[in-house]
């Protein structure tokens, strides 16, 4: 599909859900001659199962009968003493088609939870599927969205825009006002036209975390096929701990003149994505992506010309890659300068994709024969921006993993599934390909199961690689720690000290300070830093022979705290961390380990 066509089908669907949420009246008719008739049940209590306290048990498609809507019918009908903590729990297994979509009240937070807490990944258990939310046959415009008018958390839910006609909705979520959190937890995604989560209003806050997504396609275009998009200045973007596999286009979408206060990406998994993960034009600052694990991604070359993928690229007209910024006149938000942390994550490209540059070239492509790879961390601009620690003191590379991982069960991941992405990688770079990604399926095969996920979940991909299984912040494995269950408890117990020191490393220009050796240190130990004399920066190394909290801070001759760059809990191990003294004065400073009954303190020396 070409841009012109593509942004049309994508404006219309933008349009209706202005026009609904605006309740023109001829909508508002349409609407209820579609979803109310006699047939239905029109009382609140007709569609639950039970009530114990301030949750609701609402029936699924089965117990009303094979009639869909019941989890519609409940959000819109349940408004006379709500209490704040209203909860709607779905059995788990269970199916809650939508006919209709559903607006939340902009009374009160709208918390949706499937009845089985259990992780989704490592999950075995046949009978324990999550729920699922879909859309249904005979949908007019978009098949199963759910628009928040107040706080929306979703939780242990399977969740798709699909329907069992076949039919596909451009977004499956999103906020209809400003200042809204939305939290995603714990819950399977698949198949979408655009993005899972589309944004429009400002201020909002979003949360993935514990999500599995798979097969993002359904569009044949090269850019479609994704997971986040945003048009408005938001608060936040947290992704922890999600899993991402089959992906057709650019899945997070960090668009032009619009600002996020914060972007983190932490512990996440990444395998055969075909677009870019990142459509980053390299405007965001306070961005920080740590411990992730990138596996064949980004393998759609870039077509280095502005007519296309217009106001989706690089100023410059340079391969984006994983990390993108721009040196531009913008370069300062509120007065602080870009910060950009990037440590402590895996990149691996299979030897087969090394020639699909060379592939797409030799076609040449839409008339193009200068495509570029954007199967890199991040273009030259931005590499050179990263190294100029004078100019650029917040731009902060840290450690990068680059071996295979050894995943216990990826199925054809790795093999078969990996050629069939890389085949659509060079076909749907043509504009006019009417190629789509395939599903990567094992148990649920054929149309007939076109709405239901896979269940279980049927790869493992946790690993053995020793370096990557301690390679993250804390020693923990890199990616998502949910594929190492007895890990998480561990992880979830030094989470707030992790985020502490993840946001003391953004703001003071250093990395997070993990690399872990082999050995097993003997006791506490703290070592000169070196370079001394330095400008700017310099790195401190330190050893802890038990996990605990610790503290390593900077002060000046008169003890004033200048810096604080370790504070939490840390485990056992060596350690170093770099330190970026741009905004001190030339002079002598002190640096202080402190852990348990342990304290060091040693001296360093700034020279400008």
């Amino acid at each position: 599909m070409d841009l012109v066509t593509e942004m049309g089908a994508f404006l219309l669907w933008n349009n209706f859900k202005r026009l609904t949420m605006k309740k023109i009246p001829v909508l508002l008719v349409l609407v209820l001659l579609i979803s109310k008739s006699t047939m239905y049940p029109q009382t609140l209590v007709d569609y639950l199962l039970w009530q114990r306290g301030d949750t609701l048990g609402i029936k699924d498609y089965a117990d009303m009968g094979d009639k869909p809507n019941s989890l519609y019918e409940a959000l819109i009908l349940d408004t006379s003493n709500v209490p704040p903590g209203r909860v709607y729990e779905l059995r788990a297994g269970g199916w809650y088609p939508l006919q209709n979509n559903p607006s939340t009240s902009a009374k009160h937070s709208t918390v949706i939870v499937g009845s089985d807490p259990a992780m989704v990944v490592n999950n075995k258990n046949t009978s324990s599927a999550p729920p699922l939310i879909s859309g249904y046959a005979g949908m007019l415009v978009n098949t199963g969205y759910i628009s928040a008018n107040g706080d929306l958390t979703i939780k242990n839910c399977s969740l798709t825009p699909g329907a069992t006609d076949l039919s596909l909705g451009w977004a499956f979520t999103g906020p209809a006002a400003p200042d809204l959190h939305l939290v995603y937890d714990n819950c399977i995604f698949e198949h979408v036209r655009w993005v899972f989560v589309d944004v429009y209003h400002e201020n909002c806050n979003v949360t993935l975390r514990n999500c599995y997504f798979v097969n993002m396609n359904g569009q044949p275009c090269r850019r479609n096929g994704g997971l986040f998009d945003c048009f408005a200045d938001l608060d936040t973007l947290l992704v922890e701990n999600c899993t991402h596999i089959n992906a057709q286009g650019t899945m997070y979408r960090f668009r032009f003149g619009w600002q996020f206060k914060r972007i983190v990406f932490n512990h996440n998994t990444f395998i055969d994505c075909a677009g870019s993960v990142f459509m980053n034009n390299g405007y965001q600052s306070n961005v920080s992506l740590t411990n992730n694990l990138f596996v064949n991604c980004n393998v759609q070359p870039y077509p280095a010309i502005h007519s296309i993928d217009q106001g989706e690229q690089d100023p410059d007209w340079l391969p984006m890659g994983l990390v993108n910024v721009y040196p531009d006149s913008a370069d300062v938000a509120n007065n602080a300068p870009r910060r950009f942390l990037v440590d402590n994550n895996l990149l691996y490209w299979d030897p087969s994709l090394s020639n699909v540059v060379d592939t797409v070239n030799q076609l040449k492509v839409d008339g193009i024969s200068a495509w570029q790879s954007q199967m890199i961390l991040m273009n030259a601009r931005t590499k050179a921006m990263f190294d100029d620690d004078a100019k650029y003191p917040y731009l902060t590379e840290g450690k990068t993993y680059t071996e295979r991982p050894s995943f216990t069960d990826p199925k054809d991941l790795m093999g078969a599934q990996l050629g069939i992405v890389k085949k659509l990688a060079v076909a749907i770079v043509d504009t006019n390909s009417p190629d789509m990604l395939p599903d990567w399926r094992s148990v649920n095969t054929g149309s007939s199961k076109y709405i239901n996920p896979d269940w279980p979940i049927p790869v493992d991909l946790s690993y053995t690689n020793a370096a990557l299984m301690t390679g993250a912040s804390g020693g923990f494995p890199v990616g998502d720690v949910n594929w190492f269950p007895s890990r998480k408890g561990a992880w979830l117990a030094q989470r707030d000290a992790e985020y502490t020191a993840l946001e003391a490393a953004l703001q003071s220009g250093h990395t997070t300070g993990v690399s872990n050796g082999n050995a097993i240190p003997t006791g506490f130990t703290l070592t000169q830093n070196y370079p001394n004399p330095f400008n700017p920066s310099t790195t401190i190394r330190f050893s802890l022979h038990r996990s605990g909290s610790a503290s390593l801070m900077v002060f000046d001759l008169l003890g004033r705290e200048v810096a604080t760059l370790v504070n939490g809990y840390t485990t056992m191990g060596l350690h170093e961390v770099r330190f970026n003294a741009t905004n001190l004065a030339s002079g002598v400073y002190a640096y202080r380990l402190t852990s348990g009954n342990f304290t060091e303190v040693k001296r360093m020396t700034v020279v400008k």
